[in-house]
């Protein structure tokens, strides 16, 4: 292996890059085939697969190592991002988007396991690594939502150019980890054995409690990410330049704040209150929409700035809390761990169904906001690190 850190950090900005562009028009670009609640049902589809994949990528891992499963991972999620460019076949758009948004999270997560190879055994730095991490991720994101404004357009959307873009990025990514990380020494993997490791992984009081957290933030991301852009565009009748711009000053929030509540939980306070006060500041944040109309875009700045503020203090805590408590052997517990996404992409449209049908659509934030105080009450529960 040729470098370290510097050039992973490159390979994860590209990532997360050719993920940003299009995550936000995903539901939008599906409401061209398919109505609400069948872009509903897509997202549970693929959280499935990406939820069974998990349970068996250490058994993978064992037999191809962890840099050549990325790279295989990788060429079929350009290959599902160029059809979804061009392909005007309902049946196409249905198949390539369940294999994108399955793989999407599967690469992430093995990103997740490389890293933990390069930490070793130093956990003193974790939460500075993982603030890094996240908010090389967070400025990516922040940059490609106003490049997904402008490929997108405001008059008649042009998807397509933005999957386009997304593919692409992807080839450098790829350069990096065939040139820099094919001599990676592979541990060997801790194999998932259903009952086994839910049973430890149970067992573990905090490693539970941590994970409950984290699935509750993975709720609402889940609900940002599906629900948001729609209400912004069909309700509140925003176009996605706008829609880019406000969100692109919500990701903000993350670019400011992740590497500084890392080093802040490494070195003084711990993850246990940061954690808290982001589960208050989300939760009081995201009621907050059910008073804002379409008057202001500054407003609505404002309350998407927020919501990041306190998302950004739980996810850098609850990733540092529990990689804190592991290394890059424990990838089934990792494994468990990343379940927290594809279970709350099952979970969150079943309730955004649910409260649709019975609400309206600004007040079900209203209801999200409610939901997120069961995140509080796991953090409570947590041991504190310091």
């Amino acid at each position: 292996m040729r470098c370290g850190f510097r050039v992973f950090y490159i390979a994860l900005l590209l990532y997360s890059l050719h993920w940003s562009i299009i995550v936000y028009i995903n539901s939008s670009y599906l409401e061209q085939f398919f109505n609400t609640q069948t872009i509903s049902i897509l997202y549970i589809v693929a959280s499935l697969i990406t939820l069974t994949a998990y349970l068996s990528v250490p058994f993978f891992l064992n037999r191809t190592g962890i840099v050549r499963l990325t790279i295989i991972l990788t060429i079929v999620e350009i290959l599902a991002l160029c059809g979804m460019a061009f392909t005007q076949s309902l049946y196409s758009a249905l198949i390539l988007f369940i294999i994108h948004q399955a793989i999407t999270p599967l690469i992430l997560y093995t990103l997740d396991v490389l890293m933990e190879g390069l930490i070793g055994e130093n956990e003193t730095t974790t939460g500075g690594r993982r603030g890094i991490f996240l908010t090389i991720g967070s400025l990516t994101s922040a940059i490609a939502l106003l490049i997904m404004g402008l490929l997108v357009g405001d008059t008649t959307p042009h998807f397509g150019f933005a999957y386009a873009i997304s593919a692409f990025l992807l080839i450098p990514f790829l350069a990096i980890l065939i040139y820099n990380f094919s001599k990676y020494s592979d541990p060997h993997y801790v194999e998932f054995k259903v009952l086994e490791n839910i049973t430890l992984f149970w067992q573990k009081t905090d490693i539970r409690n941590v994970f409950f957290a984290h699935f509750f933030l993975q709720i609402f991301f889940a609900w940002m990410v599906i629900y948001t852009p729609l209400y912004l565009a069909h309700e509140m009748h925003f176009g996605w330049r706008e829609i880019g711009l406000i969100i692109f000053v919500a990701m903000l929030a993350y670019v400011f704040l992740e590497y500084l509540i890392g080093y802040l939980a490494d070195n003084f306070f711990g993850e246990k209150e940061m954690m808290a006060l982001g589960f208050v500041i989300m939760s009081v944040s995201i009621s907050w929409f059910v008073f804002l109309d379409n008057s202001s875009i500054l407003l609505w700045m404002g309350a998407m700035f927020m919501t990041r503020v306190g998302a950004s203090f739980v996810e850098v805590t609850t990733e540092s809390y529990f990689f804190k408590q592991t290394k890059n052997s424990d990838a089934s517990t990792v494994g468990i761990f990343r379940i927290a996404q594809p279970l709350a992409y099952i979970i969150g449209p079943v309730i955004g169904g649910l409260l649709l049908m019975f609400f309206s659509f600004s007040f079900t934030f209203v209801l999200i906001g409610l939901l997120m105080i069961f995140g509080l009450f796991f953090t409570m529960a947590l041991k504190d690190t310091r």
